[in-house]
């Protein structure tokens, strides 16, 4: 082929390998069981021709090799789906296998794959990493305009893809295109003009939570374009979405005492250029960037001076060269990508030169926080990342591939998590009032004031470290006659945290897999994969035990007759070490009892079959076994064990003496700490499952698809920071990890993301093309219950019980595993079921000639649902699923997700965009 026939077309095919081999890795990988490809290897093809065919064709109904599970949503899904906020993630919760989780943390990654922590799941854009590294879930958002499809891989995936023990998300970026086109658009959500009202829930001020919901709105705005230059050389995408909500947040409590406001904005952009140097060369480069800012303005007892935004402003740059080898019959494919990560939590209005103050009545009841906030965490990450991918034609019937890469991260993060110019609690004897019209702030308090405890980090940390992970990959497809096809790999990854600390290096992460198909008839298919797969550890496990280790942060209490003045606290550089030794507090030690990575064993078994001309039924079942799950030991754990007879709370005397420091190995009087923390992987995890799909293609305009899903998720910990609620008696087995101890309790049960019947429902339809609908049904078994022991009060505040006087735990501020009562199991009741319906209607004036002009209604929980759990509230130990006593007694629930909702955008397409009608 001459260069003077190196035409747009020709092109267009390159740039395709390109998408597919840099995102999804080849066409194989590309065969999802919602996919259509043919394949270079049993056609024996040249490969252009054999990638060429995928993209945008409906889906079959028989997927005839794809032996892995899960699912992809696809372009015209993606903008025709009913889609809150152009957020893409969410059309993934109708994917068999995955779930919308429970967070620990309120910008907590949302997918749960096979029950587990959505910290561990993997995201990819277009086959790079694509995760934020301290805790976990995508670096970047993607703007919808410029997603070409989404893939999740739960079980059963080939060698190509690893680092984690659940399940992968990948993104495939839009390319350009050889003709221009493009799209604008404006979103609003009106809130409550339209939105109807949820319940006022336990403990709630009616009037002020209708306040609450009367004050949202949403604009959104942006658009995609997309062209060729250089003689049809040289492709290019660019989109930009941004994001402006404001939401009226007064607390749902009786003490709530001020009305706030928060805002959020939220920018994507995102820019691809691909250049065909030659009809087997071609280089990518693409941008991805996003940022979130949210802003209150106070809210409850936080005053607005006192209130803290969030920031997260994430970026990927990456180049991609592809080279075709020996005519179309091999390729290698070198990858380079470069990311970076700013999450912090600056002060809206002050700064950090104040103290915070939380001021109370005589009687202790919390009246107002003002001054600045209390919260230091500035976390950076710098991202490099190698990739490179081999791919070869061995015969007519086999294919080899083979792969490599490295991700180098560089962090550094200024977290004190308290003030650096401390926090005083004061009380107000009749001494502390705002002037009439203006809100209380720290102005208002005097010198004079009483104070009752003054806390201060002494010796805050900068904690500057590394992770380095590495991972290869050896793997081949043949096909040994028409009706079969084996997939056999080999992986192996290494997690450089494993090397910290105690721990000696994980090296031994081999993960054999092997997946078949086998087309029994030109209707049916049989499959079946088994395989191992190893996970690595978000970097907050490390730098929490650099930090919080018996040489890191310090935060002191002073109260009582130690407790200072008002504004004559001491700073961290007038404490005096032999202070900070003094008190007992939890320190970490890294890794005392070793590290490996995480390790599940996953094996799938499945049938499918087409039933007449436009329906097609599948049933797999599925078993996952997973082994190394981080949790949180205690080197000084309390000896004693709860009995019957422990039912009533247990008050320290004092910093110095909690009841249960007499059954510590070590006196924390004696040796300045209390409990020893250790990350250490000695969690479970099981996942068992059987998913059925429907799909019927009523014709190439409506499809239907249909999930069901009954599985059971158990687990004996849940997050990096799961502790026991006694001792160190996490498993069933009911002996102490690190004494050998007998327990009288076990951690083992139900996963807090873990659903046992789950079924959804997904349709696009283009009966004309002036109109256009889409639906999401989801029917859902309600989320597990955990019982802490503690007291509800009429007001709905809460009291927890420490019934063995162990002390504050660093976890529980996060997970909310405390106390239980003596024999209550943990997660051992549930809430209410769910059934939510969303709709969206797309229509185009009939004159209108494609693309044109576009009108939507998107209508959220249509059916005005009140759905109690199963949705990501942002904190794992809070919400409607933590509650107390015993079985049986009241259930309080005290959030919901939104209620019926609406959304309404115009859009306007111009040139060779892809209307959201066609399909």
């Amino acid at each position: 082929m001459s260069m003077n026939s190196f035409t747009p077309r020709t092109l267009q095919r390159v740039l395709l390998v390109v998408t597919v081999v840099a995102g999804t890795a080849t066409a194989h990988a590309q065969v999802r069981p919602d996919s259509v490809a043919r394949d270079s290897v049993s056609k024996a093809r040249p490969l252009l021709d054999s990638v060429r065919v995928t993209a945008n064709k409906p889906r079959a109904l028989l997927d005839q090799r794809a032996a892995g599970l899960g699912g992809a949503i696809e372009a015209r899904e993606l903008t025709a789906l009913p889609t809150d906020a152009r957020d893409p993630i969410s059309l993934l919760y109708n994917i068999p296998g995955i779930t919308q989780a429970t967070g620990f943390f309120g910008d907590a990654p949302r997918l749960s794959f096979n029950g587990g922590n959505a910290l561990y799941s993997q995201y990819l854009l277009d086959g790079l990493d694509n995760n934020e590294g301290f805790l976990g879930g995508p670096r970047v958002e993607v703007p919808l305009g410029a997603i070409a499809r989404m893939d999740a891989l739960v079980n059963g995936y080939t060698a190509e893809f690893g680092r984690s023990p659940d399940g992968v998300v990948n993104v495939t970026s839009l390319p350009g295109s050889s003709t221009r086109g493009g799209d604008v658009f404006l979103y609003q959500r009106p809130g409550r003009p339209l939105d109807a009202r949820l319940p006022v829930t336990f403990g709630a001020v009616p009037q002020a939570l209708n306040r609450r919901q009367e004050g949202f709105e949403r604009l959104q705005a942006g658009g995609s374009y997309r062209t060729a230059a250089h003689n049809g050389r040289t492709l290019a995408a660019t989109a930009l979405e941004y994001t402006n909500e404001q939401e009226d947040r007064i607390g749902s409590t009786a003490l709530a005492q001020f009305l706030g406001t928060e805002r959020r904005q939220t920018v994507k952009g995102y820019l691809r250029l691909d250049r065909g140097w030659s009809p087997t060369q071609t280089t990518t480069l693409r941008f991805a960037g996003s940022g979130v800012d949210r802003a209150g303005n106070g809210s409850g007892v936080v005053t607005p001076e006192a209130d803290i935004s969030t920031r997260r402003i994430g970026t990927l740059s990456a180049l991609t060269h592809r080279s075709t080898l020996s005519g179309g019959r091999a390729s290698n494919t070198a990858s380079f990508q470069y990311g970076t990560y700013h999450w912090y939590f600056p002060p809206v209005r002050s700064d950090f030169s104040q103290p915070q103050v939380t001021i109370v009545a005589p009687d202790r009841a919390v009246q107002a926080v003002v001054g600045s906030s209390n919260f230091v965490f500035d976390e950076r990450e710098k991202q490099f990342q190698l990739r490179d991918l081999f791919e070869r034609e061995l015969s007519t019937t086999h294919r080899l591939r083979a792969g490599a890469d490295v991700i180098h991260a560089r962090f550094a993060l200024a977290a004190a998590s308290t003030n650096p110019n401390g926090s005083y609690t004061v009380v107000n004897e009749g001494n502390i009032n705002a002037p009439v019209g203006r809100t209380l702030s720290i102005r208002d308090v005097p010198s004079t004031a009483r104070v009752l405890s003054y806390t201060i980090d002494a010796r805050p940390q900068q904690v500057n470290l590394t992770q380095t992970t590495y991972g290869a990959f050896l793997e081949d497809v043949w096909t040994p006659t028409s009706r079969v096809r084996l997939t056999t790999g080999l992986r192996w990854d290494y997690d450089d945290l494993t090397s910290r600390g105690e721990s000696a290096p994980d090296l031994d992460n081999i993960q054999p897999r092997v997946s078949a198909t086998w087309l029994r008839s030109a209707r049916d298919v049989v499959r079946a994969s088994v395989g191992r797969y190893a996970g690595r550890f978000p970097y907050a496990i490390y730098s929490d035990a650099i930090q919080l280790g018996a040489a890191g942060n310090a935060v002191l209490t002073y109260e009582g007759t130690s407790a200072p003045t008002f504004g004559a606290g001491k700073l961290p550089s007038q404490i005096d070490a032999s202070e900070i030794q003094s008190v007992p507090r939890e320190v970490f030690r890294t890794f005392a009892l070793g590290l490996e990575q995480p390790m599940s064993w996953q094996s799938t078994v499945g049938y499918q079959r087409i039933i007449g001309s436009r329906w097609s039924v599948s049933a797999d079942v599925i078993w996952s076994e997973t082994r190394n799950l981080p949790w949180l030991a205690d080197l000084n754990p309390i000896g004693t064990r709860l009995t019957p007879g422990d039912t009533t709370p247990v008050v320290c005397a004092s910093a110095f003496s909690c009841p249960g420091d007499a059954s510590r190995p070590a006196s924390p009087a004696a040796t300045g700490f209390r409990r020893v923390s250790t990350a250490q992987s000695g969690g479970e995890a099981r996942y068992r499952a059987l998913y059925v799909a429907v799909r019927r293609a009523l014709s190439d305009r409506w499809t239907v698809d249909g999930n069901w899903v009954w599985s059971r998720a158990e687990n004996n910990t849940e997050d990096i920071n799961f502790s026991a609620t006694q001792g160190n008696c996490f498993s069933r087995n009911q002996i102490d990890a690190v004494t050998g101890a007998a327990c009288t309790s076990n951690e083992w049960a139900d996963a807090n993301n873990d659903r046992r019947h789950r079924v959804t429902v997904r349709t696009t339809i283009a009966p004309h093309r002036s109109v256009s609908f889409g639906v999401v049904a989801d029917a859902q078994t309600g989320v597990p219950v955990n019982r802490l022991a503690g007291s509800v009060d009429a007001n709905g505040s809460i009291t927890r019980f420490d019934l063995l006087g162990s002390g504050p735990i660093r976890g529980n501020g996060f997970i909310g595993n405390g106390d239980r009562f003596p024999g209550v199991a943990r997660n051992a009741e549930r809430l209410p079921g769910s059934v939510t319906l969303g709709l969206s209607t797309i229509v185009r004036p009939l004159r209108s000639r494609a693309p044109g002009l576009e009108a939507r209604l998107d209508i959220f929980n249509a059916l005005n649902s009140l759905v109690w759990g199963g949705y990501a509230n942002g904190t794992g130990g809070g919400g409607s699923r933590t509650q107390f006593g015993r079985p049986g007694s009241p259930i309080n629930l005290y959030a919901a997700a939104p209620p019926r909702q609406f959304q309404l955008s115009l859009r306007y397409a111009f040139g060779s965009s892809t209307s959201t009608l066609t399909p």
